[in-house]
This record gives C-alpha cells, structure tokens and sequence, in this order.
C-alpha cells in the first residue's frame, strides 16, 4: 500500500500527464485517509483551480494555509487564483507573504509579475520578473514574461531578446515562441510572423478542436469543402471570415462555424456558402483550419491583405428604422465604446474610461451615442452632467439578435469612435469611418508607426504617445473633428443629410488613359484610380486587342468612364461609344471625364439599360462615405430617384463591335433588349458574371445567341500599374467576366479558359 507522499506524487503524475480529473480523485481519496494533510489539500486547489473552478480551489488553498500557516506554495497557488478571480491586492498580498516566508522564491516573484501586469503596473511587473530571473536564471516562464512584459512597453527590441534568451533555454516552449511571433506581426514582418504564431495552439489553454478531417496545409482547395472556424475573440472572427471569401475565388466551397453571437450577423457577409453554430454538428467537409492561421497558409503580407470593404451590411428595415430614430438627434452623430471585455489580458491598456472624451464631445455640433454593451455601460450614470452621452437603451440587440441593431445604428452614424473592439472591427467591415484609440503597445493587427490600417480601409488609429495617457489621444481627436464640423458649418450646403459633405469626395487624379474625376470614398474605382491610376486594366488589355479604329462600342454601366475613356481614345475620332450610367452623380463624373480628355466621340445616357422602356428607381446614396458605387444593383427599390430604363435595340446602330455589360445581375435583361443588335451586328460581348445562382441562365442565354464564350478573370491588382505601386491593396479580387465571340469571328483566345456547358465556374479549372 503506496504512503501519502507516494499517491500524491501518482496523483501529480497523472495532473502532469493532462488527466487532472483522474488526479483530482487521487487527491481526494488521500484526503478521506489523512484530512489534515496540507500537502494534499494544496494538490487539490492545484487540480480544481487547472479546471477553473477557483472558489474550490480557494477554499482547498486556504484550509492547506490553516493547516500549516508558513506554506509559500499553498500561499503562492492561492495568490495565482485570486487573481484570476480578479482579487489583485488580495493577491499580491499572498505572493510577499509566501516570499516573507521563503525570501528565495522564484515561482512567488514570477507570480507577483504577473498579478502586477494584470493591474497595468508594467514597470514594477518587470522588476519584478528580473528577481526572478536573478533567483532562477534558467527560468523560462519568469524570461518569457519579462519579454511579453516590455513589449507592452513598446519596448520591442529588449522583449525580443527576453523571447530569444528563453528559446535558447528551451526551444520548444511555446509561450516564448508565441510572443516572439506577436512582435513580429506588430513590426509588420508577416514572413515570419505567421508561421511562428502558430505555435499558440501549444501554449496552455489553447487547443485545437478535434475534427474528423485533417487540417487545411495550404494545397489546392479546388473542388473541396474547407471548414473554417473561429478562435479568440468576437472582433477575431469579424476581422478574419473575409478569408471565405479569398477561399471560394480559389475554388473551394466553405463552410464556417462561429460562435452563436455573429450567427445572423456574418449571414451577410459574402464567401460564406454555409454558416454554423460553433461545437454544432458540422457538415461534410474535407479540411478544416482556423481562420486566424488561414493569413499564414496564403502567404499574405501586408500589400497582399484582401482589404475590400465593406464585406458584411446591416439589415436593410433596422436601418430604416433606427435612421427614423436618429433623426431626433441633430447634429454630426459620433457612436462611442469605451470597453472591451475586462477577460482580455490587456484590457487594462486598451480601453479608457468614458471621460475621457470630455474633449470630444466638447466640440461644437457633435453628438456621442452610445454603442457599449454590458460592463462599461455603467460609466454613462457617472458622468455626473459632464458632458451628454446618449443612452438608446438597453434593448439594443436583444429581439433583433447580437449586432444587429448595433449594426444598424452604426450604419446611420457619421463616425465611430472605439477602443480595440469589437464594434472597431464591425464597422471597419461595414465600411464606415471609424477612429480607433490605441495604446503605446497595440495588438499586434494594428501595426507600429501608421495611422491607417491595412485590414480596414476607413479606420483611422489614433495611438497613445505615453503609456497609459489618453488625454492627448482624444485631443488630437477632437482638433481633427474641431476642423471638419467648422468646415461643415461654414459650407452652403444642406448638411443635415451628409454631415460629411463639406469634405469633397471628388478628386482630380491623372491615370494611364489620361486626366479624370474620381470619387475618393468609392472602395474599388475610385481608389484603384486613385492609387494605381487605373482599373481593373486586365480588362481594357483584353478589349484593345479586339478593337480597332472606327468601331462602335456600347459600354452598359459605364460608372465614371474608367473604361469608357481608353475605348474612345482607341477607336478614334471615327468611332463611337455609347456610355450608358443611371446613377445621376456618377453619370456627371463620366460627363466630367469626356470633357477633361476632350472626347467628341462619346455619348452619354444617365440611363438603366433593360429588356423594355421604362422607368427604374435609383436609391439615394451618400457619395461622401466609403462605398462600391460601382456594385449598386437596380430593381426592388422604393425610395429614391427615378431614371429612364432604354433598351440597346432602341439606339438602332447600324453597326456594333463590342457590348460591355457591368449592370450587377441584370445583364440577361439588358441582353434581351439587344437581341435584334446582336442579331445583325454579331458584335463581341463581354459580360460580367460573378454571381454564382445566375450564372448557369445567363450562360445558357449566351450559348443560345450562337457564341463561343470564354472565361475571363484579370485580378483588380496589376503589377504593372500605372503609378508603379506594388503594394496590392486589393488582395486577391479579381473581376469575372464571359468573353462571348461569333464563330465566324475566328479569334484565337488560347491563354482564356473555354466555357462548355452552363455549369462551368471560373473558380473550377
């Protein structure tokens, strides 16, 4: 029969081994034989607090302390639970008493560290952790915490050495390891970023689900189902699911749990074949991965991060309805969370409490409404008259489900103002501005020494010059408003509809195909023009060599002429091009750029192209805030501006070389309306195709006109680009279109992949 010590020690062996159930029953069928034994009790606050039931393992420490008052381990073990219990000075208070008793303990000091950066005491924590090293020089947990404990000091090259000292010790422990890859995320420096991050899944804590099917190594997906699912926080998931999206360009099917609370949000966001329920039972697959490793098996960089926004929408009759309610609120209307979950282990360093927007909300015409849920609402009922923060109540989210009213709200504010949150994260994704405080050391997504993110193109960071200071963050801040609401304010405009309008959202901007006026906050066209000088040239290099000079051209949904310009320049005086835009503001950019380029060829239609004459209703849309002007589609709106619908047959050409169709998903209408065109001129067409449940009737519809149709996907990113810029922006979008050519033509498209059937998909070769 095994002594005390000797089934404590099996009873260890088997906690050390991971069966700490099984060890928890050692402890306690010990205890029945010896109930005084402070050892054994000590075991057993070890073994309850290891599976977080830390009121159990308090009481288990504190009968071993009763037991035997001058024991540094229980009194140590019980500090480590109370402050994950949230207890810090209760805490801190056990670890010098443990070191009262045994002056030499390293364990104690390395667990005081810890306690202390808990409480944002960065300075003392490091301090601290270096007596611990001066005790335990070999202590790779005390060297690891050092390291993590100057990054959040900013202090990134000392940390960096701490990580390296410990993996020297142990090059297998993957805490260090971990810290070293957030460093290297943070300075940006992806190559080695990624693949070191993955050694997070070892860290105690972490693990990976279990599925059936082995994890997705980066190969082909062409033809497979890849499951993807989340990790760490709400934020995470908004920040990485637009990686579907990338994965079904590349050919996969994609299936993505989540946790419960982003269920109805994400089912707006496009990629996303089929959505789950985190831990549900999940649908056929072939791979899985987690989606904040999928950046590492792409290969992604900071020029090639998929930024295209917006990727997920509030629910069009919430909008309706909390822009009914907002109106109440006059002025430019700034949406503000102040706190993130207190869970986070450096939530002390990225939220701020609420007063200190003082400066903010003192400025002339702003507005704050409140976004915070839960914990941190409270501080709204401390202001005590300080300054005004509005309240919608707490109901938000709850019949409508999690997000969606926020989703809603912030979809009718002017801007955002957030801590490192979630809400920083949805509207970044929604497209809307937003300014993002951050401390002197932000999580790693955020980046060092830049004050926009390559993740989210309308978030604007404001970042803290002095560790814990945030008076200076929010006064930037509020200069920066101080200026845009005066600008407002003196503009003739009517700024009750567009508080930003006063900001102009047209800009001159010379590109490849010469001068042209282009819409700054237009997500694809404008800022593709803006920052290469041209759009989605793959195309106009394709139609150019199938032009020549005296041709006549249709351009259905021209936008501001991006392609409508080089089409006339290439046909020449002799030709024609019929541009057709029913967007009344795009159409008079277009008219501006056949002007600036002195273009007497080109006649423009502020027209929708259809089967039949008509009418059709364009909505209203705020050209001064970020959107994809060119991807608005026609058909089911009410409201708005109404626009004639031509048809091409009307226009009675009596010849056509090309018809370009970009119309999001009525190009089968406007084909209808060209049948007899198409019939005598036997033109080339070129018609866009994403959208994968018309595809097979529009390919159907083409193949019965008695074309030979050819996939053409150019990605939105040349590397030839005018301005030079090899800085992808847009990541891996691309644009896919059906060349359609007459058999009598006889062109030679080798390099195109043919389309055989109706069921073809660009994504399939």
């Amino acid at each position: 029969m095994p002594t005390i010590a000797e089934a404590l020690q099996m009873g260890w062996r088997r906690h050390q081994s991971g069966d700490i159930a099984a060890a928890e029953n050692v402890y306690r069928q010990v205890l029945q034989q010896a109930p005084n034994d402070a050892n054994a009790w000590c075991f057993l606050g070890i073994a309850c607090h290891d599976q977080s039931r830390y009121a159990e393992a308090m009481h288990a420490y504190e009968t071993a302390i009763r037991i035997q008052p001058n024991f540094p381990v229980a009194l140590n073990n019980s500090a480590n639970t109370l402050k994950q219990m949230g207890r810090f000075d209760e805490a801190i208070a056990r670890c010098q008493e443990a070191l009262r008793y045994k002056p030499d303990y390293s364990t104690a000091y390395n667990n005081l560290g810890v306690t202390l950066v808990a409480m944002g005491r960065l300075e003392e924590a490091s301090r601290t952790f270096e007596k611990a090293l001066q005790l335990m020089p070999n202590d790779v947990v005390a060297r690891t915490n050092l390291g993590a404990a100057l990054v959040r000091l900013g202090r990134y090259d000392e940390g960096t050495d701490r990580s390296r000292e410990a993996l020297r010790i142990n090059p297998t422990y993957a805490e260090a390891h971990k810290n070293q890859a957030i460093v290297w995320l943070l300075l940006g420096d992806f190559e080695r970023g990624w693949p070191e991050y993955e050694w997070r899944w070892k860290c105690p804590g972490s693990q990976l689900p279990s599925y059936a099917h082995p994890l997705w190594d980066g190969s082909s997906l062409y033809g497979k189902t890849i499951l993807l699912f989340s990790e760490q926080g709400l934020g995470d998931t908004i920040q990485f699911v637009r990686y579907a999206a990338v994965l079904r360009q590349q050919g996969a099917r994609t299936a993505v749990a989540c946790p419960k609370p982003l269920m109805q949000l994400l089912k707006s966001c496009p990629g996303i074949d089929e959505l789950l329920e985190q831990n549900s039972e999940t649908t056929s697959y072939d791979v899985a991965a987690p989606l904040l490793s999928v950046p590492g098996l792409l290969q992604t960089r900071r020029e090639t991060i998929p930024a295209s926004v917006p990727y997920l929408s509030a629910d069009a009759g919430l909008v309706r309805h909390w822009g009914e309610r907002l109106q109440a609120i006059p002025g430019f209307r700034v949406g503000v969370a102040w706190q993130g979950s207190a869970k986070y282990h450096a939530d002390r360093e990225r939220s701020f409490p609420l007063n200190a927007l003082a400066p903010v909300a003192a400025v002339p015409g702003v507005r704050l409404i409140s976004l915070q849920k839960g914990f941190g609402a409270e501080q709204i009922g401390s202001l005590r008259n300080e300054f005004e923060v509005i309240d919608l109540g707490d109901n938000l989210d709850t019949s409508s489900g999690p997000f969606m009213d926020t989703a809603a709200i912030i979809a009718n504010l002017d801007l955002v103002i957030t801590a490192d949150t979630s809400i920083g994260h949805l509207a970044g994704a929604m497209a809307k501005p937003v300014w993002l405080a951050l401390s002197l050391s932000p999580d790693w997504r955020w980046l060092l020494n830049c004050d926009d993110s390559p993740w989210y193109p309308t978030v604007r960071l404001f970042r803290q010059r002095t560790l814990g200071k945030w008076s200076d963050v929010f006064e930037r801040m509020a200069a920066e408003l101080r200026g845009r609401t005066e600008r407002i304010a003196s503009s003739p405009s009517d700024t009750a509809a567009a508080p930003d309008s006063s900001i102009a959202f047209n800009r001159l901007t010379q590109t490849r195909h010469g001068e042209m006026l282009v819409n700054r906050h237009d997500i694809y066209i404008g800022r593709s023009l803006e920052v290469y000088g041209e759009f989605s040239e793959g195309e106009i290099a394709l139609l150019l060599t199938l032009l020549s000079a005296g041709d006549c051209i249709i351009d259905v949904g021209a936008n501001i002429g991006a392609h409508t310009i080089p089409f006339a320049q290439a046909v020449g005086a002799g030709g024609t091009v019929h541009a057709m835009e029913p967007q009344r503001i795009v159409f008079q950019s277009l008219c501006a750029n056949v002007a600036l380029n002195n273009l007497t060829n080109v006649h423009c239609y502020q027209a929708a192209a259809g089967s039949k004459a008509g009418e059709i209703i364009v909505p209203e849309l705020d050209y001064s805030k970020p959107n994809n002007f060119g991807g608005l589609e026609l058909g089911g709106h009410r409201n708005g501006e109404s626009v004639p619908v031509i048809t091409i047959d009307s226009l009675q050409l009596p010849n056509c070389r090309l018809i370009k169709i970009d119309v999001e998903g009525m190009e089968q209408e406007v084909l209808q309306g060209a049948r007899d065109t198409i019939s005598r001129c036997r033109p080339l067409l070129y018609v866009e195709n994403d959208r994968a449940n018309r595809s097979r009737p529009l390919i159907e519809f083409l193949m019965g006109m008695g074309y030979d149709l050819y996939w053409h996907t150019p990605p939105l990113f040349n590397p030839d680009n005018f301005r030079g810029r090899k800085d992808n922006i847009f990541g891996n979008v691309i644009s896919a279109n059906v060349l359609c050519i007459p058999p009598a033509l006889n062109v030679a498209l080798p390099e195109l992949q043919p389309i055989c059937s109706a069921d073809s998909d660009w994504r399939k070769r």
